[in-house]
Formats: structure tokens, sequence, C-alpha cells
């Protein structure tokens, strides 16, 4: 099956690109807080919660990627998912700017990423570990 007939199924819709742009659309609700203790009760150091929050890219959209092109080498993928964090990362420190009591932040951004490729990493062992059972 080739990739337009893949990104033409339903179950691609609603299975692979719905989650993803839900969560994309989840990523930016929360950088339009301007007081993230009254969304979040628990408090998680900024870092931490940019390099988790990314994580979750990462995951879905490594997701995406292998389901559209699963011949296609690992570092090819990765490379595209970090990318993409570092831009969807990028709007997002840059719609904060906006957003009273927040600030952009390049050290933010750099979190993004690395949680975007933390991510993509999990779904890889994951995906492995599926496998291999």
């Amino acid at each position: 099956m080739t990739v337009i007939e893949k990104l033409q199924q339903k179950r691609f819709a609603w299975f692979y690109l719905a989650p993803f742009l839900f969560y994309c659309l989840l990523i930016f609700s929360l950088s339009a807080q301007s007081d993230l203790a009254a969304v979040c009760p628990v408090a998680i150091p900024d870092k931490i919660a940019h390099l988790v929050e990314y994580a979750g890219f990462g995951f879905l959209l490594m997701r995406i990627l292998r389901y559209l092109q699963p011949e296609t080498a690992y570092v090819k993928h990765l490379f595209w998912v970090l990318t993409a964090a570092l831009i969807y990362g990028l709007s997002d420190e840059f719609h904060q700017y906006f957003v009273p009591n927040r600030q952009f932040s390049l050290m933010d951004l750099l979190a993004d990423g690395a949680g975007g490729y933390l991510g993509a990493r999990l779904w890889m062992i994951f995906s492995q570990k599926l496998k291999g059972a």
C-alpha cells in the first residue's frame, strides 16, 4: 500500500492523525494559560514539564511516520521528529510571548526538542519490544 493510499484511509485519520492533532491542540491550550497552577495543581519544574509534554508529541509523530513509511531508516524519522518538535516548540514559545505572565525561553525550546527526541526513542523501544513479544 502506498503512502497516499494510507493517508486516504479512515483508519489513519482516526487512529493516527486525530490523536496527534488533539495532542498539538492540548499543547497550544496549555501554553495559552497565564497561570498554569490553576490548570495543574501539582508543582512540576518548568523544563521537566516541557520535556514530558513534547515526549508525547514525539511519540505520536514517530508513530505516524513509522506507519506511513515503515521501510525508512529510523534515523531519518528521528531527524524529522526532532525538527518538527523544535518548529512546533518555537511556535509555542512565540505564542507564549503574547500570553500574560509567560515569556519566550530558549531553554524551554531546547527542552521541547529533547522531549520530542525522547518520545520518538521511547516509541522505538516499545515497538521493538512488541515485535519481540
